[in-house]
């Protein structure tokens, strides 16, 4: 069940099929419409759902469920992308990749007693089910269709919003101390060999990973990156997300070759960072990862980007960025 507010009108619980699926199309007309009207972020992009599905859920055993929820018409109202694991729980298409959970439900669709105890039917009253990680900003939803409160995560995404002219607020931003040491070793890199920011097109995404996962190997525990499935759903977004618009992946270069590669997604007007790679034999000494994130902070804010996302993780180079920490939540209903 789900419940559409008619303007002027109480919302009440109004005859909408839910169902279960173990397959569903999220390239489709319908569910490109629904999406655009949403108010889900980017992690629920058909790019980034399609190629979820594609590589990340066969490479951990993960069997799709997705919840659909139609009115009388057959409109797709609502969007619930789920995984049902080895073990029989049943959480959010998350596997370690999807940093913010959100269901994506139509424009003015809102929740009663009755569609919560209908999506509880549909996935059995006990079944172990996870929701999350879920940003304060999706939390209502959640809170309507699953009926409880979420538990807090111990870490949390950090963002920053810029303020203009960029030039200024950098230096407020980063203080007088941070943002000279930064503009300080972008000088010493491009001494080195030139330096040239520049964004990566769909044809050359795959190469340009390929080299981020090398720079990334040994770095990071756990990182999706060097397993083949990680790398091929990282490609299958950039490169299609480089297409419609989702994704970008910028490259920081010298006459010698990459020094650092930033990839993320775009979001309105905020861009969400998700992966950093950088040639650290070559340029530790300069800091490439906070000069290539600083100059893709510049380029977005140049675009007219009025937000940049560093997503989830508690990792101090963040601060140094003026991020500030929202805490993330689970359900476990």
């Amino acid at each position: 069940m789900l419940d559409r507010a008619a303007p002027g009108h109480p919302i009440s619980d109004r005859p909408i099929v839910i169902e279960a699926a173990d397959s569903f199309d999220f390239g489709s007309v319908e569910y490109r419409r629904l999406f655009c009207g949403a108010s889900a972020s980017a992690f629920q992009h058909p790019d980034w759902l399609t190629a979820f599905y594609r590589n990340i859920a066969p490479a951990h055993g993960a069997e799709p469920l997705v919840i659909t929820g139609r009115d009388s018409d057959g409109e797709l109202q609502l969007v619930v992308p789920l995984v049902r694991r080895g073990d029989g729980a049943i959480e959010y298409a998350f596997l370690g990749v999807t940093d913010y959970a959100c269901p994506i439900i139509a424009t003015g669709v809102t929740f009663g007693a009755q569609t919560r105890q209908r999506f509880r039917d549909v996935l059995g009253h006990h079944a172990d089910l996870r929701i999350g990680p879920v940003h304060h900003s999706h939390l209502h939803e959640w809170r309507q269709l699953l009926g409880s409160e979420p538990s807090a995560l111990d870490f949390g995404a950090h963002a920053v919003r810029y303020g203009f002219p960029y030039a200024e607020w950098r230096r407020t931003n980063l203080g007088c101390r941070g943002a000279g040491s930064l503009d300080r070793k972008a000088r010493r890199l491009a001494e080195a060999g030139g330096l040239k920011l520049e964004l990566v097109g769909p044809d050359s995404v795959r190469q340009a990973l390929v080299a981020a996962r090398d720079f990334r190997a040994g770095r990071f525990p756990d990182d999706p990156m060097q397993t083949p499935h990680g790398l091929e759903f990282y490609i299958d977004v950039a490169t299609n997300g480089a297409r419609s618009g989702l994704a970008r992946t910028y490259r920081l270069a010298s006459k010698d070759g990459p020094v650092a590669l930033v990839f993320g997604l775009v979001d309105g007007d905020c861009f969400r960072y998700i992966l950093l790679a950088c040639d650290y034999r070559a340029h530790a000494r300069h800091s490439p990862g906070r000069v290539a994130l600083d100059q893709v902070m510049a380029a977005w804010a140049a675009e007219g980007g009025k937000a940049f996302d560093f997503t989830i993780g508690d990792e101090p180079f963040k601060a140094d960025f003026g991020c500030t920490r929202t805490t993330m939540h689970e359900f476990r209903p």
